[in-house]
């Protein structure tokens, strides 16, 4: 082959390498069971989930999980701690427990990534633990890496610590959503260009740009997805990107909500790859 053959064929093994996995959430599907939930993430085509802590007890069972992975053949290399306000209680009402308990159950799982959310900016407490470095010590201890995601303002007000690029300053490891910088109003592309260095997951949807977090599909909305995703893909990123979309459409058909996945998963691909979608 040569020395120039051989050399294009690493730098292509390293591409490969290099490139992110796209998981699906089961935050979409989480009026069904995990377990089931899986299943249709699998046969979508993916190679693994997001796993989203919630008050099911099958959302927090080790080895129930454990075997639900390995009957679907995916990984569970992100977890997401129960921060929304319909989980409130879940794994405790306390910023800090909720947080550690959450690094426990990713750590136990061999997840790499938990995701969390920032507290309100009335929690001085936690927020106090969070500079501290607190979060990030558990975090070491159960073998996980904390990440904070960027959320966005509630009706006009800023109830959420955690929103523009500047407030995820103080963390190390950032989950990048779209959606969520849609809603706050901020370039995309300007966002991923502050904030590449210290992103290890991305939350991947569109936004119908009505002021909402909508997760709407991929191509649907007012995002340039495809410039972004482009820029993701020729920047080497290595994270994982999980597609955390709207599935209410298909929830009560199977084999749509397959196919609807899969399409979404083949979108992303492409987009990552720099490829035009029709």
């Amino acid at each position: 082959m040569g020395r120039d053959g051989d050399a294009r064929t690493a730098h292509a093994a390293a591409r490969e390498r290099a490139r992110p996995q796209l998981l699906a959430s089961t935050a979409s599907l989480m009026m069904h069971p995990v377990g089931w939930a899986l299943d249709v993430i699998a046969d979508a085509g993916f190679t693994g989930a997001e796993l989203l802590l919630t008050h099911q007890r099958p959302t927090r069972d080790i080895p129930m999980l454990a075997a639900f992975a390995r009957e679907s053949g995916l990984d569970l290399p992100v977890v997401h701690g129960p921060y929304m306000l319909l989980l409130r209680s879940a794994l405790g009402r306390d910023y800090r427990t909720k947080t550690a308990r959450s690094l426990a159950i990713a750590g136990e799982l061999g997840a790499q990534v938990m995701v969390a959310h920032a507290p309100f900016r009335w929690e001085r407490r936690a927020l106090g633990w969070l500079r501290d470095g607190e979060a990030e010590h558990h975090a070491d201890a159960c073998g996980v890496t904390f990440a904070m995601e960027n959320l966005f303002p509630v009706r006009g007000r800023a109830l959420s610590s955690v929103i523009t690029p500047e407030d995820l300053a103080p963390y190390s490891s950032v989950v990048f959503d779209t959606s969520h910088f849609a809603v706050a109003g901020i370039d995309l592309l300007r966002a991923w260009d502050a904030l590449a260095d210290r992103v290890v997951h991305i939350h991947l949807s569109d936004n119908d740009g009505s002021g909402r977090d909508s997760h709407a599909p991929l191509g649907t909305g007012v995002l340039p997805l495809a410039a972004f995703l482009a820029r993701v893909g020729a920047s080497g990123f290595s994270g994982t990107i999980t597609l955390e979309l709207d599935c209410r459409a298909y929830r009560e058909d199977r084999e749509q909500l397959v196919g609807f996945l899969e399409r979404q998963r083949r979108i992303a691909q492409a987009l990552l790859a720099g490829e035009t979608v029709a």
